[in-house]
């Protein structure tokens, strides 16, 4: 059994499009399936005002956090295979909203959408140490940053980078190895 970091938004659950669906109900752009070619959003057609209210907007959205759809491509059985094979922790840096917690409001997302009953979800952005912490034997992420912050602290960790259009011009170094989704990650660890 393996101990396992996977990260939320950009591996299993789709906020750029929740993001871009609020975007859209104010400023009538972009277009909810526009994808990001960075973490700025600099290709979203919104000036760094409209993004900072756009963010304003979801932190007042009641439990927003159970409300972000999984990504279409993300076989929600591979996802509770993982974890009823390995330990599984969700290690997430994302922003606090109104209602419940967001830990509370993930772990629910995490139960509704994958079946897996107490999920493990970290509140934090502190990927590294909570990587040494929790001593993990593989971890995903789409962030490079998180990724290169995990390996650091835990080299002998197998680290995965999700490929997508605002990581692209990522070169891995250190061994992270690249793959198209969670899909492919879920299928390797299976294996073994």
């Amino acid at each position: 059994m393996s101990v396992i970091g996977c990260d939320l938004d950009g591996v299993l659950f789709n906020f750029a499009k929740s993001f871009n669906e609020i975007a859209n109900r104010r400023y009538g752009r972009p277009d909810v399936s526009t994808q990001w070619v960075d973490y700025d959003g600099s290709n979203l057609g919104l000036a760094k005002e409209e993004i900072k209210q756009v963010w304003r907007d979801i932190q007042c959205t009641d439990n927003f956090w159970e409300m972000v759809t999984v990504l279409p491509h993300v076989n929600r059985e591979l996802v509770w295979a993982v974890d009823d094979a390995h330990t599984i922790y969700f290690p997430t840096a994302r922003a606090h909203t109104a209602g419940r917690p967001v830990g509370k409001q993930t772990a629910r997302a995490i139960y509704v959408n994958f079946d897996i009953p107490y999920p493990a979800v970290f509140v934090s952005n502190e990927k590294g140490p909570m990587a040494y912490a929790l001593q993990y034997d593989y971890f995903i992420d789409d962030r490079p940053e998180n990724c290169i912050d995990v390996k650091k602290a835990l080299p002998n960790c197998k680290v995965f980078l999700v490929s997508l259009p605002h990581n692209s011009k990522f070169d891995a170094p250190f061994n992270i190895q690249r793959v198209d989704n969670f899909n492919e990650f879920a299928k390797l660890i299976l294996k073994g």
